[in-house]
């Protein structure tokens, strides 16, 4: 007997490999949100962690890396891409987080899917636009990871997106 599980992804998802940093917002379990800024208020003084991005869609990414995280976890992200000098940030919510069996044995990792909130300051809800030519969603934070869905399709005619994964 074959069982499906019912497709709760929203929006198609992109493959995509990218340098990941994220930094939680709170790495002490408390009842008070907080964050540690420096005194010129110009950075966020928890640490940094690294991990390599897995795929993209219209809200959402995931990544896998050492840190398994917590669902609900505010986290900001610093996105680099192999053709981009400066990095793309984000913020999003952990919407879930899973350990990974890799060899040799003993080796793990955590996959990671987060909903993002905002891309370089913008709300990433507000982006997300159908796209009615091709028949694809699309937002801000695509637009960033690919360009234009129209660019992306001129480049390559589709050989670039090929769908859900």
């Amino acid at each position: 007997m074959n069982i499906r599980r019912k497709e709760r992804r929203k929006y198609e998802r992109y493959d995509t490999e990218a340098k990941v940093y994220f930094r939680v917002r709170y790495d002490l379990k408390t009842k008070v949100k907080f964050q540690l800024i420096d005194k010129s208020k110009k950075r966020l003084l928890s640490k940094k962690y690294p991990g390599i991005s897995r795929n993209v869609s219209a809200e959402g990414m995931r990544f896998s890396s050492d840190k398994k995280l917590r669902k609900g976890t505010d986290l900001y992200l610093e996105v680099y891409l192999p053709k981009r000098k400066d990095p793309i940030y984000m913020t999003g919510e952990v919407k879930w987080s899973k350990k990974l069996f890799i060899y040799p044995k003993d080796a793990y990792e955590f996959d990671t899917g987060v909903k993002l909130k905002s891309i370089m300051g913008e709300p990433v809800s507000k982006t997300i636009y159908f796209d009615k030519k091709y028949g694809v969603f699309w937002s801000s934070v695509l637009n960033y990871v690919f360009g234009s869905f129209r660019e992306c399709v001129q480049k390559d005619r589709g050989n670039i997106l090929t769908g859900p994964t």
